[in-house]
């Protein structure tokens, strides 16, 4: 079997792997790197030379001094003169998209986002703002800048590291922006002004219990002596207005699915309902019912807080989750899944990132369980008053590095890397810093690195760039960056943005060689569209940490997504040939 066979055998297998899912992104890259090895492909000695490659080192030291400045404070006080002008929803938008959209451009935009959002969230709840309004925007904007600067985003650390090996020279820090400013400003703008087209979700009307976002799933228990008047129906009914919806009974070990309105519920009854937290509170008053969960019966006396499970929370995905819970000292009130109804009990679900978990626990006990369990809560955090010059220190360490790459003092992993030793040194790093490191990126990025070097050696990396560029032969420039992104922007929602950059970039620049459009033009395209994953809440983490949130439903990212898709491609193309080009 030739080389060239194999190849394809294993990139369409971890093609199928990142596409569907079903396999965590970094285990597929591992399995593929295993492949690679054990057919020939990668030597053994060089199998895992992409964890000492300066792409990795940068990625993990931007993730660290990302959260140095997180915890630092100063995109809080940042905030504090901004108060006054957060009145109304375009201000709220237009503020928290850009400050997003500015982080991003200097920070893992993950972090970005997930460090403004609770104050986001409390800003929309004093002014009455739905955070539908809100969220999305931030989350475009996260992902528009990091298109702004070599750092923003991890594939254009990996664009200028292949543009050395091309060229000698790498791309400088601020090259990017010469095409993604201008997408940035645009996109913001644009995703402002469309989100408005989404419904409101929730009501502005509401005054919920607390902050609601979405409607939650409870199990209440029917206790002795309730009314015999009590049905279904009645049940669901008794709120007035949107009402409760009833999904399943629990009758001594029995589940009734779909319970007909007439049933009537008896003593020790657990009926599962969804709706928000204040109606609920509401028939727990009118029936005396109880919450049937390890919380307290009252919701209005216990110590709630909202918290969405991030993507490597130890709660995603684990079938333990409520033994996890309750070490820490917390119980799960309920569950918001965007908008989807779940057919399963409380205590069998297992969480997914992006929901939204209504926890009780001890106010006192809140930072440390979000902290050890992965959870970003939902509630706007007090702005610190006394900051002093200690707290500017992490901030000045990362424009420190910035400007000394730029400046070409130095190289950007070096620089970045005794950032970190300095925060590290003066204790601005915490002693469990290492978290703040996304590994699955990490291990992605370094089993990838020697498996994108095979496929570019192979005869179908060529042979790939030769379609590519038969079917560009006599036309013009354009039409050949605008396929590129196309393409690009279309598998990127199905691998992860970094892996589609390894897979893309060998074969467009060989295609934009062999028509006479230069390498910087097709790698700028392909960096382009790998960070432009505006289609699906599920393409990149920051559209995944608003789902929930926002209220959002799967088809919303579409329909505000594809009209910033279609102006990444129409405006993108004209900037991308007139800058590099």
């Amino acid at each position: 079997m030739s080389d060239g066979l194999i190849v394809i055998l294993v990139f369409a297998a971890g093609l199928i792997g990142f596409a569907t899912n079903r396999i965590r992104h970094d285990l597929v890259a591992l399995l593929m790197l295993a492949a690679c090895v054990l057919l020939g492909l990668v030597p053994a000695s060089e199998a895992f030379a992409g964890f000492s490659d300066p792409v990795v080192i940068t990625v993990a030291c931007i993730m660290l001094i990302s959260a140095a400045v997180s915890r630092s404070g100063m995109l809080e006080r940042l905030l504090r003169p901004l108060q006054p002008v957060l009145g109304r929803e375009t201000a709220i938008a237009a503020t928290y998209a850009l400050l997003c959209g500015a982080a991003s451009s200097v920070m893992n935009n993950v972090g970005a986002l997930a460090l403004l959002l609770p104050a986001a969230l409390g800003s929309c709840r004093a002014a009455q703002v739905s955070p539908s309004r809100v969220l999305m925007p931030m989350a475009f904007a996260s992902l528009l800048g990091g298109l702004v600067t070599m750092i923003g985003t991890p594939p254009n650390i990996l664009l200028a590291d292949l543009r050395a090996d091309i060229s000698g020279t790498g791309f400088a820090m601020f090259d990017f922006a010469r095409v993604g400013l201008p997408l940035a400003a645009v996109g913001i703008i644009m995703t402002i002004l469309l989100v408005r087209l989404l419904p409101v979700r929730p009501d502005r009307d509401e005054q919920p219990l607390q902050f609601r976002v979405a409607d939650y799933l409870f199990e209440l228990r029917v206790p002795a002596g309730v009314s015999a008047d009590l049905t279904i129906e009645r049940l669901a009914t008794a709120t007035g207005g949107e009402g409760l919806q009833v999904h399943a009974i629990d009758r001594g070990g029995m589940l009734v699915t779909a319970p007909r309105p007439s049933r009537r519920l008896l003593p020790g009854d657990i009926v599962q309902v969804e709706g928000r937290a204040q109606m609920v509170e509401q028939a727990l008053t009118r029936w005396g019912l109880e919450i049937a969960s390890d919380a307290e019966d009252d919701l209005l006396e216990g110590a709630l807080a909202e918290y969405v499970v991030i993507d490597d929370s130890p709660l995603a995905g684990n079938a333990e989750a409520g033994r996890l819970l309750a070490e820490q000292g917390a119980a799960l009130v309920a569950l918001s899944r965007r908008g989807k109804a779940i057919a399963d009990g409380l205590a069998s679900q297992r969480p997914q990132a992006g929901d939204v978990l209504l926890l009780q626990l001890a106010a006192d006990q809140r930072p440390a369980v979000a902290e050890r369990l992965g959870l970003l809560p939902l509630a706007q955090r007090p702005l610190r008053l006394g900051l002093g010059a200690r707290d500017l220190l992490p901030l000045l360490v990362l424009l420190g590095a910035i400007g000394a790459a730029a400046a070409g003092v130095m190289a950007l992993a070096v620089a970045l890397l005794l950032g970190v030793i300095a925060l590290a040194l003066t204790g601005r790093l915490a002693r469990d810093a290492y978290r703040a490191i996304d590994w699955p990126v990490i291990v992605l990025l370094g089993a990838m690195l020697p498996v994108a070097a095979a496929f570019g050696k192979s005869h179908l990396a060529t042979d790939l760039a030769n379609v590519l560029a038969a079917m560009g032969q006599g036309r013009p420039a354009w039409m050949m960056v605008g396929a590129v992104l196309a393409l690009t922007m279309a598998i990127t929602p199905f691998v992860n943005n970094a892996a589609a950059v390894l897979i893309m970039a060998p074969i467009a620049v060989s295609a934009g060689t062999a028509n006479g459009v230069s390498a910087d033009a097709m790698l700028m395209a392909v960096g382009i569209a790998a960070s432009s994953d505006f289609l699906t809440p599920i393409g990149h983490q920051s559209n995944t940490l608003v789902w929930g949130p926002g209220g959002y439903q799967f088809g919303d990212y579409a329909r505000i997504g594809a009209p910033i898709s279609l102006m990444v491609l129409l405006l993108g193309t004209p900037l991308i040939l007139w800058n590099w080009g």
